[in-house]
């Protein structure tokens, strides 16, 4: 199986993909959506892993899933897979990037930075390869409700120093037992919404907003308030939501990687599906 990036249209601009007949997947007329359904893949090694995700229907007859368990796809080997049986409709969110807010302060080595406020050639301190250059930053005002309200986590909740806001996809570095036992590895990456406890993170509705992303040579992790998380990962989600920021992410990677920028691995293992459940709990 070799994944594919398609661009998705919202055409009612409602935040979601239904079977409306404005919204299309790669120019297509979506006729179903369905919420839940899995795939089980095999690695090079053999190594098994199930995906959690969601399946459109086209109106050309070909069939596209994407995750929604915060799992990256990449070139694997199918092995099984589930389906559910209810059609619905997707939040345009659940397949949007990850992104600080503005005014969050970014670790570099002049100091905490606001987010905001760097550039492509500023350094940010990076976990494993210390000072890193940005290749490219950029974001985008947004109404910060329903699916694009950030994340808000208080102080301390996640290590942080001050109040943290990302957006929900955006994925913090967890670690300790609780990793060591739900993914066997004592540091993985989860998507902030699936952190929420209704009281020291929380997803905060807010008129209007603006998410700023960061992208470097390599997905990395970083400090935001003092919070490991990680820096932009295209990886195989669908990034045509915006055609102009798709556009200059994939100008400034070609600047520096004759690879594609789907070649690009994580930092970090993402915990999925159930292992996401007990880091949660």
């Amino acid at each position: 199986m070799s994944p594919e990036t398609l661009s998705l249209t919202d055409g009612n601009n409602d935040n979601y993909i239904s079977t409306t007949w404005r919204d299309r997947v790669d120019g297509q007329r979506v006729d179903d959506v369905w919420r839940g359904d899995t795939i089980t893949l095999a690695d090079a090694n053999g190594n098994e892993f199930t995906i959690t995700g969601d399946t459109f229907y086209l109106r050309n007859g070909d069939r596209v899933f994407t995750p929604s368990d915060g799992s990256i796809l990449h070139n694997a080997t199918f092995v099984s897979s589930t389906y559910v049986t209810t059609s619905t409709q997707l939040p345009v969110g659940d397949l949007g990037p990850e992104c600080f807010v503005a005014g969050s302060l970014i670790d570099t080595p002049n100091g905490a930075v606001p987010v905001e406020w760097l550039r492509a050639g500023d350094e940010v301190l990076t976990r494993d390869d210390g000072a890193q250059p940005i290749l490219w930053a950029g974001g985008r005002h947004v109404v910060g409700l329903g699916n694009y309200a950030p994340v808000r986590f208080e102080t301390g909740a996640i290590g942080n120093l001050r109040p943290l806001l990302v957006s929900q996809q955006h994925r913090m570095l967890i670690e300790g037992w609780r990793a060591e036992l739900a993914c066997g590895n004592p540091e993985v990456l989860v998507a902030a919404k699936h952190l929420v406890n209704g009281h020291s993170i929380r997803i905060v509705p807010t008129q209007r907003l603006y998410y700023v992303h960061l992208l470097l040579d390599a997905h990395h992790v970083l400090n935001a308030e003092g919070a490991p998380c990680e820096s932009l990962f295209p990886g195989q989600m669908i990034l045509d939501e915006d055609r102009t920021i798709h556009d200059e992410i994939r100008k400034a990677w070609a600047k520096r990687h004759p690879e594609p920028i789907e070649a690009m691995v994580t930092a970090r293992q993402v915990a999925r599906g159930a292992e996401v459940s007990l880091l949660a709990a």
